[in-house]
């Protein structure tokens, strides 16, 4: 019997995320090399955030492989065993959670949106032969972290960002939604503390409550798509638009549910969207910011964290010389600590710092791409150019290929050497 290594992702395949996202990239490029490996799927639960049928059904014949592998290594008292199963482990999930399960386990995190993480995810990444991020901000995170004695982790970290999919065509999503404001702002989030959406509603309603021609598109939920979440979600968007300014003129339109991908992709349509905003305190990569910007949509974010790696291309001076540019109307900030509602035990910590943009800078932002959109235009298409000829998605798989086999190679064989396997085998039974 011939037998590959057998690589075991453990992730929220079939959530609707980031982390999801992240490991369903990681799993596809892992399956282009199933010649010379065995591909097992332990998928688990992202928080609160709904499932999507649509991944369950692509990845079902490796759900079901590998629970049929655990049933075989499970004892009387229904403990499974997966002692010496598993050449390697991709572990999917904050660091916190990261396990020892194999010789070689490979953590895969967007780390933490702050300045650094909790000392105590130190020993969980030194147990990783290396960790996967998605941006320089991440890895700056997990390298800043230190214990009371000086100790950081050790592990080599390597960043793969997210990539662009053109093969996703967009459709006239707002055609039955009613827009009708010339001017529309436009913010995908969780509404949950780290996206600061509370600031992003309050600055833009007093900015524009006079301007009936402006219109903010706000596709969020709490926890999930579900429709109790639906109406706990509308609720808190009509209370704070009440407080703020009950005789507004600008509009907020409220996008909430589950979206298909070609539906998601369509949100970032700039015939319909003149402007991405967000006041977060911070991002690990930021996935809506990527898609606003690889759609030629200009962008207005605080100048700090994950987005900066993506916001950034190179561009030609004047003089003839390729320098790094920033292809977004920055926000200005403050770093503070993170305040005392918001920290999460095992994550946000209270040592933990992040950014607070600053209302004037933001509001200034604002106006700006108001008055002065056409002449930014320029600036957010060869930033788009960039990011789908740099950052496509076959090119980040690319990268996943690259570094898979590097990491994985003491344990594979050629296909040639496994045909041979197979003839010796063949041969002895003749």
């Amino acid at each position: 019997m011939i037998n590959k290594p057998k690589i075991l992702v453990v992730g929220p395949v079939c959530n609707l995320s980031g982390y999801s996202e992240h490991a369903r990239t990681l799993l596809d490029s892992l399956l282009e090399l199933q010649d010379t490996i065995e591909v097992y799927v332990q998928d688990t639960q992202w928080a609160a955030t709904s499932r999507s049928s649509k991944y369950y059904e692509k990845y079902k014949n490796l759900f079901d492989k590998t629970n049929r592998l655990f049933v075989s290594r499970q004892d009387a008292q229904g403990n499974i065993n997966i002692s010496d199963l598993f050449t390697a482990t991709y572990q999917v999930r904050p660091p916190n959670e990261f396990q020892p399960m194999s010789p070689h386990d490979i953590g895969v995190t967007a780390a933490l949106e702050t300045t650094f993480a909790p000392s105590e995810w130190i020993p969980k990444c030194n147990t990783m032969k290396h960790i996967l991020v998605v941006s320089s901000h991440a890895k700056e995170n997990l390298k800043n972290t230190k214990d009371e004695n000086g100790v950081g982790i050790s592990c080599p970290i390597t960043v793969i960002p997210f990539g662009h999919d053109d093969t996703v065509e967009q459709i006239d999503i707002y055609k039955s939604m009613n827009i009708k404001t010339k001017f529309n702002f436009l913010t995908v989030l969780q509404m949950a503390p780290r996206k600061n959406f509370g600031m992003t509603l309050k600055w833009f309603i007093e900015n524009f409550k006079d301007d009936e021609e402006v219109g903010l598109i706000v596709k969020t939920h709490m926890h999930n798509n579900s429709t109790m979440d639906f109406y706990a979600t509308k609720q808190d968007i009509e209370t704070t638009l009440q407080a703020i300014a009950p005789s507004r003129k600008c509009k907020v339109y409220f996008v909430h549910g589950s979206l298909t991908e070609q539906e998601m992709e369509s949100l970032y349509n700039p015939d319909y969207i003149d402007c991405y905003v967000t006041a977060t305190h911070g991002e690990g990569f930021g996935i809506p910011i990527f898609r606003a910007a690889c759609n030629g949509i200009p962008i207005i974010a605080t100048n700090w964290s994950g987005h900066l790696d993506f916001l950034r291309a190179p561009s030609k001076n004047r003089a003839g010389n390729t320098k790094l540019k920033s292809h977004f109307i920055k926000v200005a900030y403050d770093l503070k600590p993170v305040e005392q509602q918001h920290l999460m035990p095992g994550l946000i910590t209270e040592s933990c710092i992040w950014a607070y943009p600053k209302e004037d800078s933001f509001k200034k932002s604002l106006n700006f791409i108001r008055r002065n959109k056409e002449s930014f235009l320029e600036d957010s298409k060869n930033l788009s150019n960039y990011l789908r000829e740099k950052k496509n998605l076959k090119v980040i798989k690319g990268m996943y290929k690259d570094f898979n086999n590097a990491e994985l190679s003491p344990y594979l064989k050629t296909v040639q050497e496994y045909e041979d396997e197979v003839d010796s085998l063949l041969d002895d039974l003749i």
